[in-house]
């Protein structure tokens, strides 16, 4: 996001069909060559997939949600290509990340994750029904049970790193921003308003941090209730 921080934390991504150019690419590589390590390095279209993998998350970040483009951003391999390389042009594995602190010494999704793999998330579901934030911006999990929630959290803290000094400072912002808009006007019509705002996109693009705003105004909603 980098280093602005702007979209969801972590949610279900809807795939869409993948681009032509992709398909071709890998009904032409035999069988044999598939679990090569050049296989993805030689598609030729990767601007082609970047921008559909943009318009298809809403223009944020796989992992922090962020506010990204074709020119601040990477394709990611969700399960990585070290270890899964007959998942290098697997279209379902393929998503768009930030720099993710690339070059700096705080960093955060992809570039935090690396080569590692991720067991507890899984982006292809509603990975968002597992997390839970507070209105100081941090996120942690709804898991109740100790083993559950450790690996969870891990995956989140250590490996994504989306606990990070930045990314809470940059969520809570966003919060407050929206209550001071609100001037106290904790209206039912106006949350359920603003709810309804944050689950859609706005033209071709998610707002910022909208998972974290939809679970705190839904529970706000619900306190009302």
């Amino acid at each position: 996001m980098i280093w602005l921080l702007n979209g969801w934390i972590l949610k279900k991504i809807n795939k869409g069909r993948e681009p032509l150019s992709l398909r071709q690419y890998r009904s032409s590589v035999p069988t044999s060559d598939m679990e090569k390590s050049n296989i993805y390095d030689d598609y030729k279209e990767k601007n082609i997939l970047r921008k559909q993998l943009l318009e298809e998350q809403g223009y944020v970040c796989c992992y922090c949600m962020g506010r990204i483009s074709e020119r601040n951003s990477k394709i990611e391999h969700f399960k990585p290509q070290s270890g899964f390389r007959e998942e290098q042009i697997n279209y379902s594995n393929l998503f768009v990340a930030c720099k993710g602190g690339e070059g700096t010494k705080i960093r955060c999704c992809d570039t935090q994750k690396d080569n590692r793999s991720l067991n507890e998330i899984n982006l292809l579901t509603e990975i968002e029904s597992e997390i839970k934030y507070s209105k100081d911006g941090e996120i942690s999990s709804k898991r109740t049970t100790d083993r559950q929630m450790s690996s969870l959290t891990r995956e989140m803290n250590d490996i994504l790193n989306l606990n990070s000094p930045l990314l809470v400072k940059n969520r809570k912002q966003t919060y407050d921003n929206f209550k001071n808009k609100l001037k106290g006007k904790w209206s039912k019509s106006n949350l359920r308003n603003a709810i309804d705002s944050y689950k859609n996109k706005q033209g071709d693009k998610y707002a910022p941090y909208s998972e974290m705003m939809v679970y705190l105004l839904t529970k706000k909603l619900n306190a009302m209730n």
